[in-house]
């Protein structure tokens, strides 16, 4: 899509929010529409291919009497069950991107932009797919009502309809715009927003679809590996290639202590023969060194030579692109930004509370990865070859402060980092860094130790995702459940979590610190959908793992360098939004805790037993904050709390980031979760104990 001579706009909104409106109103302006409700539409004609397969899948009572497909029972069929919505995709998907494509090329050159109006982009993980990505939003009632009129269904039916998709605030966090389609005039908001990507589309398209980039080894040379790599058998063969530019600077109290530069070159060969896997890593090798170890990991086997045909290359849009290569950013500037931190953190404590700023510390760190993996694969006996790159840029600030009173020490820490470039750092950006971590050193020195108890406790959307990371996330990669050490080990299809709770790992949210291109065995970022409506529906796995279960790689297949085997591990890991208000959700809390801010902590991944630091929490009574607590910590189990849950809020929007450590591999992730209750925990505290309220 991306080589149209024209901007791609992808439009995408809930059922009932209006997006046929909007598309309409585009097209009004001069916008070819594209509309993938009429491709669908036409894919499943009578005689066609399409409608031969959803038959076969589904059975003859998909059909009117008419020979047509009656649309309103594969909706009623597909809507409750997550699996009939996966093979109707699989079935239709395919042939509306062809007819896409299609339609695309049939356009004019002097088009003056095309508008891709679907449903799903977010739920497809291509929403970074376009120029730009609108969506459209209305309030959850208003588009019940629309539901219930247009369709005729009973409240509970147009509900579950709406949860069936991902929600305005997950497809928010895709959005370059979202247009409140609640009844006001929308004329303004449309032609603002088309006068500024008319203006800028080219630039957006040429930092999410990067132009190729120079490998170290040409094309040839990558096949000529394959092939003496896979000379005596072997199902898989792949080079990996890595170049990598790190920067690091660390101020302690005024003093720049740390001023560090790396750059790395490497590439790792991986032969994989039904259950063996064979593995080398060469630091900075020429192409003959690749050469022999290739033939060197080749020399055990005894099957026969591999067919590989030319390397394909595939390349695929990043979901983060990037303005600043901070590697093009002077050491300077870069001084200037850390030492400018400090004075901030300074200043502001100062306006607080004066004198009570005892130490700041403040880090920066950025890298920019460039990999290449070239991989040919036996499938029902033929070879298939491939090539894919990747760019990938990391920055991040990190705020440590340190408050006193004279008889205590309390610290507050805070991090910016994305997946950007320097222009991540703005002012006002900084800035709100800073404040944070300084309040709440400076809160602490006014908490109030911790009850101790079992309590009911909120966990705001402010704490972030550390809860579903540990607790949740890690038994839910393929490899510890096939191990057994797992909690969710054998659930697949059954009822782990309680009614509406739904769990996403998702690699193509913008700039998010665990998104890119692709995965680290060079399949393309997906969003996968782990736990939805409190079954469980799929692991996270890398190529390995979906093998030996019988399924397909989900983009998770991830390694800290090339000197790594990829595993399965987490990307963006988050509990998808409820309906409910946050502000409800306190209210109504008696008495427990609130929690805004989540420290570290220790899990099992085979029981799910957890303990978390709280580094910002509040003791509540009928609703109302008391007064901060110092010193708490978390306990409970994991599975336990999804399967307690009965209230998720509305507000997903926060995401602590953070470096996962996984058999000795560190890769950057993060998390989130919106407002939620959980009836039941156990709080940890060194106050005197309270009565538990459970």
């Amino acid at each position: 899509m991306h080589a149209a001579l024209f901007p791609l706009l992808g439009l995408s909104g809930g059922i009932a929010a209006g997006k046929s409106h909007v598309a309409t109103l585009l097209a009004s302006m001069g916008w070819s529409l594209i509309d993938a409700d009429a491709l669908a539409r036409e894919v499943v004609a009578p005689g066609s291919e399409g409608l031969s397969d959803v038959i076969a899948t589904f059975g003859p009572a998909c059909l009117r009497a008419d020979g047509t497909l009656d649309r309103a029972w594969v909706a009623s069929h597909v809507f409750s069950d997550g699996a009939a919505r996966t093979r109707l995709n699989a079935i239709l998907h395919p042939r509306i991107e062809a007819l896409l494509e299609t339609r695309l090329r049939n356009l004019p050159i002097n088009t003056r932009g095309a508008v891709l109006d679907a449903a799903l982009w977010v739920e497809r993980g291509k929403a970074h797919h376009f120029d730009a990505f609108w969506t459209v939003d209305a309030p959850e009632d208003l588009r019940v009502k629309r539901l219930m009129a247009r369709d005729g269904l009973s409240r509970d039916a147009a509900l579950s309809r709406l949860h069936a998709q991902a929600s305005a605030s997950e497809r928010a966090l895709h959005a370059d715009l979202v247009i409140p389609n609640d009844g006001r005039d929308l004329s303004g908001i449309l032609a603002g927003a088309e006068s500024a990507l008319l203006a800028d589309w080219r630039v957006r398209r040429a930092r999410s679809w990067r132009p190729p980039m120079p490998a170290p080894f040409s094309p040839e040379q990558f096949r000529d590996v394959l092939d003496a790599l896979l000379s005596r058998g072997g199902d898989y063969g792949e080079v990996f290639v890595e170049r990598r530019r790190a920067h690091a600077l660390g101020m302690d109290d005024g003093r720049m202590e740390d001023v560090l530069a790396s750059e790395t070159f490497g590439a790792s060969l991986r032969l994989m023969d039904g259950d063996t896997t064979r593995f080398a890593d060469l630091i900075a090798p020429a192409f003959d060194e690749l050469m022999a170890s290739a033939r060197t990991l080749a020399a055990p086997g005894q099957g026969s030579p591999a067919a590989i045909p030319s390397l394909e290359a595939r390349t695929f849009p990043t979901p983060s692109p990037v303005a600043q290569d901070p590697g093009q950013i002077s050491l300077a500037d870069k001084v200037a930004l850390v030492r400018r931190t400090e004075t901030l953190a300074r200043d502001h404590a100062e306006s607080l509370r004066p004198g009570a700023l005892k130490q700041v510390s403040v880090g920066y760190g950025d890298s920019t990865q460039r990999v290449w993996i070239a991989a040919a694969e036996q499938v029902n006996g033929a070879w298939t070859s491939r090539i894919t790159e990747d760019h990938r840029t990391q920055v991040v600030l990190r705020v440590n402060a340190t408050a006193g009173d004279g008889a205590q020490l309390q610290t507050g820490y805070q991090a910016l980092g994305e997946t950007r470039g320097f222009e991540l750092f703005t002012e006002a950006a900084v800035r709100e860094t800073v404040h944070e971590a300084v309040r709440l050193a400076i809160q602490a020195l006014d908490a109030q130790p911790a009850p101790a108890g079992t309590f009911p406790v909120v966990l705001s959307s402010s704490a972030g995702g550390t809860m579903i990371h540990e607790a949740c996330g890690h038994g839910l990669e393929a490899d510890l459940a096939l191990a057994g050490m797992s909690a969710f080990s054998g659930k697949l299809g059954q009822k782990v979590a309680a009614d509406g709770v739904t769990i996403i790992d998702d690699g193509t949210l913008p700039h998010k610190r665990g998104s890119q291109a692709i995965d680290d065995e060079g399949h393309p970022a997906s969003r996968v959908v782990l736990i939805e409506n409190g079954v469980l529906k799929a692991y996270l796995q890398s190529r390995k793992t979906s093998r030996k279960m019988g399924t397909e790689p989900t983009g998770n297949g991830r390694r800290e360098s090339y000197r790594h085997l990829p595993i399965p591990r987490m990307r963006n890991t988050f509990l998808a939004a409820g309906s409910e208000a946050p502000e409800a959700i306190l209210r109504d809390l008696d008495r427990g805790l609130l929690v805004k801010r989540m420290g570290g902590g220790q899990v099992d991944t085979v029981t799910g037993n957890f303990v978390f630091q709280v580094t910002e929490g509040y003791w509540v009574e009928k609703g109302v904050p008391q007064y901060p607590v110092k010193n708490a910590t978390l306990s409970g189990c994991g599975p336990e709390v999804l399967r307690d849950l009965t209230r998720i809020g509305s507000d997903l929007h926060h995401f602590d980031i953070g470096t996962c450590g996984k058999d000795g591999q560190g890769v950057p992730v993060s998390d989130a979760l919106p407002t939620i209750l959980c009836p039941a925990l156990v709080v940890g505290g060194t106050a005197e104990p309270l009565p538990s309220v459970i």
